[in-house]
Order: C-alpha cells, then sequence, then structure tokens
C-alpha cells in the first residue's frame, strides 16, 4: 500500500473522499453491532458522530508520510477505535471500553471476511471491483446477519433471567434471578425445588425466619463437595419475565453465604420449575 497525496494505491488508485465515505458507511454498521453487544443504548446521532471521527481519523492516518501500514494500524487505528466507541456507546471505566473495542474489531474481522468471501464466490460483486457501492451493499448484508445473530443470542440469554418480587420487612424486594436448569436442589422432606438466594438480599427478608418455616437442604455443588443450606418457606413469589408474570406459592429459599454472581449481575438462583 503506498499514499501519494492521499491517494492510496492498492490494485488501482482510491481518492481520500472514496476512503472516507466507505469508512463511514462501515463504520455506522460496526459501531451499530458494538453498541448492540455492549447492551447500550445508543442515539443515532451519537453513532453517526463517532463514524465521522474515525472514518476522518482513518484518513488522515493513511496520509501520515513515513510511516508503515501496520506502525499506522498500531498507533492510529487502536486508539481511534477506542475514540469512537467511547463517543458512540458511551462505555463506563477502562475493562468495558476494551471489551467494546475487541467487539468492534472482531465484527470488523467477520464482516471484512463476508465482504472477501462474496467478492470470490460470486462473479458479478468480484467484476464490480471495489466500488464503494458494492462493498458498502455486501458490508450491510453482513452487518443485517449479525444484527440478526446477536439479537438472537441476546434474547435467548434473556430467557435465563428474569425478575424475581419477594415480600421483605419494608415492602416488596426485587432481584435479578438465573434459571438454572442444572438446579436441582430439593428439600428432602418435601421434595420441593429450592431457589437460592444471596445472605446480603435475605438480610432484607427477615420476617420469614420462623421456626416453624425454617429447612435444611443437603447439596453437593455449593463452594463444597457436600453441606448443608439453611433456608426457609416464603408464603409467594412473584416472577416477572418477558414471557409473562406469575405467582408461586409456598416457596422454599436457602440462603448463600457470599456471592452468587461474581460480577452482581444476578443474586439467586430459580431451579426451572419456578421459571414461567
Amino acid at each position: 500500500m503506498e499514499v501519494k497525496d492521499c491517494k492510496v494505491q492498492l490494485q488501482g488508485t482510491l481518492y481520500i473522499d472514496s476512503i472516507f465515505l466507505l469508512n463511514l458507511v462501515m463504520d455506522l454498521y460496526l459501531l451499530t453491532l458494538t453498541c448492540r453487544i455492549l447492551g447500550k443504548t445508543a442515539t443515532y446521532s451519537r453513532i453517526f458522530a463517532g463514524s465521522v471521527i474515525g472514518a476522518a481519523g482513518y484518513c488522515t492516518i493513511l496520509c501520515l508520510p513515513g510511516l508503515t501500514y501496520m506502525l499506522k494500524v498500531l498507533l492510529g487505528m487502536l486508539p481511534l477505535g477506542a475514540f469512537m466507541i467511547k463517543i458512540s456507546c458511551r462505555t463506563k471505566g477502562i475493562k468495558e471500553l476494551l471489551r467494546g473495542e475487541g467487539y468492534l474489531f472482531s465484527v470488523s474481522f467477520l464482516i471484512g471476511g463476508f465482504i472477501i468471501f462474496l467478492k470470490g464466490r460470486i462473479p458479478f460483486l468480484n467484476g464490480q471491483g471495489d466500488t464503494v457501492s458494492a462493498t458498502a451493499g455486501i458490508g450491510f448484508a453482513g452487518f443485517v446477519i449479525c444484527r440478526k445473530v446477536i439479537d438472537r443470542y441476546q434474547r435467548k440469554r434473556k430467557e435465563h433471567f428474569c425478575k424475581v418480587l419477594l415480600p421483605g420487612d419494608e415492602g416488596i424486594v426485587e432481584v435479578m434471578a438465573l434459571i438454572d436448569t442444572g438446579n436441582g436442589l430439593t428439600e428432602p422432606i418435601s421434595k420441593k425445588p429450592v431457589a437460592i438466594l444471596e445472605e446480603n438480599e435475605w438480610k432484607k427478608l427477615k420476617i420469614w425466619m420462623k421456626p416453624e418455616k425454617y429447612k435444611i437442604i443437603p447439596y453437593h455443588s455449593i463452594g463444597k463437595d457436600r453441606g448443608m443450606l439453611e433456608g426457609y418457606e416464603i408464603d409467594a413469589v412473584e416472577i416477572k419475565s418477558d414471557a409473562g408474570d406469575k405467582r408461586f406459592d409456598k416457596v422454599i429459599i436457602a440462603i448463600f453465604k457470599g456471592k452468587i454472581s461474581q460480577k452482581g449481575s444476578y443474586q439467586m438462583i430459580l431451579p426451572p420449575e419456578l421459571s414461567i
């Protein structure tokens, strides 16, 4: 690749305005998908602003003299990608920013590979060369496919989580729960399925700590090979999810002393019998 007077020599000559336009369109695709993966609600104006900065930055970096292409990528593209994500997705913290940049380059690799694959397999597309319209059009097809895959994955993932409303000492306590199909924990006498709640959340439910509601639940796989969990029976629990709402009566909840989720994304584990 050779850059002369802001012309890039790569199997022909591409002018800087064409490069800017193509990168603007592709950055719109990539930033939209990245925000979607991160679960960020990004406005069109923020995504467009990030795309303009990305396209302008890419063109500026390409026109820098005296640097190899790989050096331009390392010194320019990585910081530029982080800046684009920060503007579009409003990430919080360095970890989320780096994760977003990883998603950005991963999606870029996938769509780029998709474009190369189709051009190599379809003679008509190959005959169009590297025109902006052809590349952007194929890129849009890749964008649509990636978006459908991401949406399907996120819907599947959401199906494994729900909100649980518990009657507490000072009103309703709302927690996020993971529906664990592998949770076979049961109360040995009644054989009822048992949910698991973090101790910190259970402290808000002390009204249920009555002798007649006390339970001992043996377990095999929570931090130790074998052990016993203390638990109590709660009169009613309400489950809320995208599939609807459902009330369960006489639910046994075991108390887990520690964090159920290291990231704090959920505080309770539900057996499949207590899901919608």
